[in-house]
């Protein structure tokens, strides 16, 4: 018999115990991970295999731009930049192993930010717990590997601060740099965000001013270097792609018709959000003062979670369609995890691991219906995956495309040749497909011209040297907006110097000029007319009219248009044959101008008006603005215009 004083009954297996095991094998933390991230794996092909469309169509000029070396912030302007070619899954020019090894660079970053992830110590229940989560975060309708190179910054941004190491800086700022030439609107906030990153650690960390000033000087030589390489106009590129952002609001909003029970609990969940701020930045005021930088590190955290948070809000609900209302409740998830595994306060780890369990319960709930199932058999899902990957690997080593089919008439790619093209006003496709020499203007597309910065150049191209000879024009838009209204000032000079030689399958093929007509101010007219009430125009003379008109927001349509979406507009055209159509109007297209000579319905239209700038039976008598009141005006009642008459010869 033993002594009882050294013998101990064995303690009963239980449920809770089993749960508590920790998990020390390496092996296991990486197999778990693998697992994780082989389901993370979101490409079903290797590369996309090109076809007509608005959004293909810009993919492909990104591809053709890289190929011409054109140069980004004089030449090209867009949302996307240099390397936005590596966000989308073309390789028509782009080297099918440079996009392996980019997607090869962010799997591994996937990987380690996966593992970053895990707890320590780490017990089966964490495992048991983080599997769902992710998977229904994974699962998600909507992209987020462009979210992935932005949210790498942030993530080891804020864990640099808990744990400055060198090598981590120098790699935070080269990413930073790609985010920059990625895309313009986290390009940007990336920027500034590293900024910001780098000052709190000198001013707050008391950093050494020497480790601070090489930072800001390594940060500044990469983009200097990344501009030289990547055929930047760098302060160009920077200042344009904050006239892309400045337009983008209005321009682009659609409003969520039937959805607004999810934008209200996505608000809802930002809300929370920001009052868990602003609890703990009142309990740090009243906390006893303590002598480390952690709650200032976590209040860091909260401020740029609150900024970063905000912007995917607007970004899902300005244009609600679904391709973006996912958008916040997917990558708003990420930041949620940021907080959870950095901060050291466990009020709130506990209170934003809740938040993350809720994002997970409103889209299961609310989303699903709209997007539909998400996957729950996760042994088939897993061999899919790995299927997947297979095939994902096969056509790295073997992809290429076919030979581009042509959808032009010979006839008219013979008389065009190798002769430069532009394409009015989206179908950049047709570029691709006939073989053509592409030259676009800077702004690519008709609506991606927001506002009077991007059309003048838009127009200060047609009317330079280095204009295309010729110009494809088909009659369409998009959002119901009028067709001729998106890009005003470039559609004038189009009117000075191309005209229509050739037509074929509902596009016209104009050609430019020898001699640029000129464009003389006959005279100029100011009014000021009220919502609804009816602008009456001459419908007589030969002259083109343009008609400025500047709306002013109420003090609810402000605060509208900067936490949700702007009010909206609608404009509509009254021609002599009596016949009225009502359209989306843009405050930002109408401070550019529209054109009221004569109202364009249709191809046949388009090309009387090119040729004559009238349109037989429709010259416009009066157009007329109204707003769609939601809950009260979002717009003053008075709009002022400016009616200018030129005479074109």
């Amino acid at each position: 018999m033993f002594p009882t004083s050294s013998y101990r009954l064995p303690q009963p297996i239980t449920v809770g115990r089993i749960f508590n095991v920790a998990i020390e094998s390496e092996l296991i933390k990486v197999g778990y991970i693998f697992v994780l991230a082989l389901l993370s794996f979101p490409y079903f092909d290797f590369a996309h295999t090109p076809s007509a469309g608005i959004d293909n169509s810009w993919r492909m000029a990104l591809e053709i731009i890289y190929e011409k070396k054109l140069v980004w912030g004089k030449d090209v302007i867009y949302t996307y930049g240099p390397l936005g070619r590596w966000l989308q899954r073309y390789v028509i020019t782009t080297a099918p192993f440079e996009l392996f090894l980019v997607d090869s660079f962010v799997a591994i970053n996937l990987v380690v930010l996966l593992y970053s992830f895990l707890p320590n110590p780490l017990k089966l229940w964490h495992l048991l717990l983080y599997f769902p989560l992710w998977a229904i975060v994974n699962s998600m309708h909507g992209e987020w590997i462009h979210f992935l190179w932005f949210y790498l910054v942030i993530y080891w941004g804020v864990r640099y601060l808990y744990q400055p190491n060198l090598l981590l800086l120098y790699y935070l700022l080269v990413l930073s740099a790609v985010n920059f030439f990625m895309k313009a609107n986290y390009g940007i906030i990336i920027l500034g965000y590293t900024a910001s990153l780098l000052s709190f650690r000198f001013v707050v960390q008391r950093g050494n001013v020497k480790e601070y000033l090489a930072s800001l000087t390594v940060l500044g030589l990469l983009l200097i270097t990344g501009a030289y390489w990547l055929h930047t106009d760098l302060i160009g590129y920077l200042i344009s792609s904050l006239h892309v952002i400045d337009g983008y609001n209005e321009s682009q909003a659609l409003y969520p018709e039937n959805k607004l029970r999810v934008v209200l609990l996505a608000y809802g969940c930002f809300l929370l959000q920001f009052l868990t701020a602003i609890v703990y930045l009142v309990r740090l005021r009243f906390a006893p003062q303590k002598r480390n930088d952690s709650p200032y590190i976590t209040l860091f955290t909260l401020f740029w979670l609150l900024i970063i948070s905000f912007v995917l809000l607007k970004y899902a609900f300005t244009r609600a369609d679904d391709g973006h209302l996912t958008v916040f409740i997917k990558q708003s998830s990420l930041l949620l995890l940021l907080v959870m595994v950095s901060v050291p306060e466990a009020w709130l780890k506990k209170t934003f691991f809740g938040y993350l369990v809720l994002n997970c319960v409103i889209y299961l709930t609310f989303y699903i219906p709209i997007f539909g199932k998400i996957p729950v058999n996760y042994t088939t899902e897993f061999s899919q995956k790995a299927l997947l990957v297979r095939h994902y690997l096969q056509q790295a080593v073997t992809h290429s495309y076919p030979v581009p089919q042509a959808t032009l008439p010979d006839s008219i790619r013979q008389k065009i040749g190798r002769q430069t093209v532009d394409v009015i006003p989206n179908e950049i496709s047709t570029v691709y497909f006939n073989g053509l020499n592409y030259n676009p203007r800077p702004a690519l597309q008709s609506y991606q011209a927001y506002n009077a910065y991007l059309d003048a150049k838009n127009r200060d191209k047609y009317l330079s040297d280095s204009a295309p000879e010729w110009v494809i024009f088909e009659y369409t838009g998009i959002d119901g907006k009028y067709p001729l209204a998106d890009e005003t000032q470039t559609l004038l000079a189009l009117l000075q110097r191309y005209s229509t030689v050739d037509e074929s399958n509902q596009q016209l093929f104009l050609r430019k000029n020898r001699q640029t007509k000129q464009l003389t101010l006959v005279r100029q007219q100011t009014k000021r007319i009220v919502m609804g009430q009816k602008l009456h125009l001459a419908t007589t003379d030969s002259l083109l009219h343009v008609v400025y008109a500047r709306t002013q927001y109420t003090a609810y349509g402000k605060a509208l248009n900067l936490f949700f979406q702007p009010p909206q507009l609608t404009m509509t055209i009254r021609a002599e044959d009596d016949s009225a159509v009502e359209y989306r109007a843009v405050p930002s297209l109408l401070q550019k101008g529209v054109i009221v000579t004569s109202r364009v319905d249709n191809l046949a239209d388009a090309k009387e008006f090119l040729a004559t700038q009238q349109v037989t039976h429709k010259h416009i008598t009066d157009i007329s603005f109204d707003q769609k009141i939601r809950w009260q005006p979002g717009f003053d009642p008075a709009i002022d215009l400016i009616i200018q008459s030129y005479r074109l010869k």
